[in-house]
């Protein structure tokens, strides 16, 4: 039986009352999921870099590479609100003068004293303690300054032990006879005095020396459980497409540390690593390509891979096993991850993508990879969030866990202001 015309179109009328309800629903649940919880102006700050750092109230901490008062960059605080959902209040903690008050910050942390750490212009290694009675202003010391030729030069990325002692890679610098220009680079600490007060003292741990050890190492250390150091070189390695490297403290004071190659990245499977490395609980390593993977994908080059290393723990020294646990495609998906990865209580990884997304003025992509039921299987992509100016373009650092149990990161671009591009945002996002 057929409906009468104003049957149909009650029913027509419905369905898309229906159709819109739930795109609106979707829409809603999709911006309640992602926001913008600050836009830099460039007066306060322009390009943010790196990971925020994560204070225990879930306050965040982190720096602009350019902006502020001085265009030289900033330190800036994020005052996490009472409820979910609620305004970050934005507070400039520093604004880098030049000279000696430091300029061009690329990196912090947060010690257990409180006080906050970071790398400006590359080469210096600064301190941020916070106001006292006397003064409202947070002062500014620069604790340690690199050699450029022996000590290493272009560091990025501090890390803390527990004793609160501060190691880093330096991209450039060390041997310059490694084959490679600007030198292979060297990892160092900057040990912490045993009295306030005191003179921090400096030691470069290893000078990279090219094929078959590692060159150029720009993502910074990562420690097991064991105390041992780990990283990713831009180059050198067995193949000359990098490698991963394994450091380990010596077994009596005075000795050297050793570094061991656990594997060479080769054009296929994934190369250039710039992220970080990230370890589950059972000791297995994972950790990201720039390029690599899926040579169809941007002109042969590849588009990035997540990949996973196991140990042999029957065979000391051997190398490694590898795993592409994830080849990114280009197009609607994501180009590029070279950030900060977050494990989640199931195993999960959380990152971003520097590029990709599709269509046009999309930049970069949120993601999160599980881990199949069966082992061996393949593990799942989900694009959790497309990137596009005005709301944030280019998440250059990947995502870190906060308050609330929500992922946290910064976009170099988007927001307002600073000639159309957007000054870039830091951002929330509930998985």
């Amino acid at each position: 039986m057929k409906l009468s015309e104003h049957a149909s179109q009650v029913v027509l009328s419905l369905a898309t009352l229906i159709a819109i309800i739930l795109f609106g629903s979707t829409a809603n649940a999709r911006d309640q999921a992602y926001r913008a919880i600050y836009k830099f102006r460039g007066s306060d700050g322009w390009n943010p870099i790196g990971v925020p750092a994560v204070a225990k109230n879930g306050d965040l901490y982190g720096v602009t590479n350019a902006g502020g008062h001085y265009n030289l960059g900033t330190v800036f605080k994020l005052t996490a609100p009472q409820t979910r959902g609620g305004t970050w209040t934005k507070s400039v903690l520093y604004d880098f003068p030049g000279g000696k008050g430091g300029g061009y910050p690329t990196s912090l942390v947060i010690g257990t004293d409180g006080n906050l750490y970071g790398v400006d212009y590359g080469q210096s290694i600064f301190e941020l303690t916070p106001p006292s009675f006397q003064s409202s202003a947070w002062k500014y010391a620069v604790l340690y300054t690199l050699n450029q030729n022996s000590e290493g030069s272009a560091i990025h990325n501090l890390t803390l032990d527990t004793e609160g002692n501060l190691y880093d890679s330096a991209e450039l610098g060390g041997d310059f006879g490694c084959g490679y220009s600007g030198g292979c680079g060297t990892i160092f600490r900057l040990k912490r005095p045993a009295q306030k007060g005191g003179k921090w003292r400096f030691n470069v741990l290893y000078t990279f020396t090219g094929n078959p050890d590692g060159a150029q190492p720009f993502a910074g250390v990562t420690f097991d459980q064991s105390g041992n150091l780990y990283g990713t070189t831009n180059f050198g390695g067995t193949t000359g497409y990098g490698a991963v490297y394994r450091l380990s403290p010596p077994q009596k004071k005075g000795q050297s540390w050793t570094e061991t190659v656990p594997y060479s990245f080769d054009s296929s499977t994934g190369y250039g690593p710039e992220g970080p490395v990230i370890f589950d609980s059972l000791g297995e390593m994972y950790g990201t390509t720039a390029f690599g993977g899926d040579l169809n994908c941007q002109g042969g080059f590849g588009c990035g891979v997540v990949f996973q290393l196991s140990p042999h723990a029957d065979k000391a020294g051997a190398a490694w096993t590898y795993a592409t646990l994830y080849a990114f495609q280009g197009g609607n998906d994501g180009i590029d991850p070279t950030g900060y990865m977050a494990f989640d209580s199931t195993g999960s990884l959380y990152s971003t993508t520097r590029e990709g997304g599709g269509g046009t003025g999309y930049a970069g992509i949120a993601f999160r990879l599980t881990p199949p039921a069966r082992k061996g299987d393949a593990w799942t992509e989900t694009m959790l969030h497309r990137f596009v100016a005005p709301e944030g373009a280019g998440p250059n650092a990947g995502l870190t866990w906060g308050k609330w149990g929500d992922l946290y990161g910064v976009t170099e671009l988007g927001g307002i202001g600073c000639q159309g591009e957007g000054c870039g945002t830091v951002f929330e996002l509930q998985p």
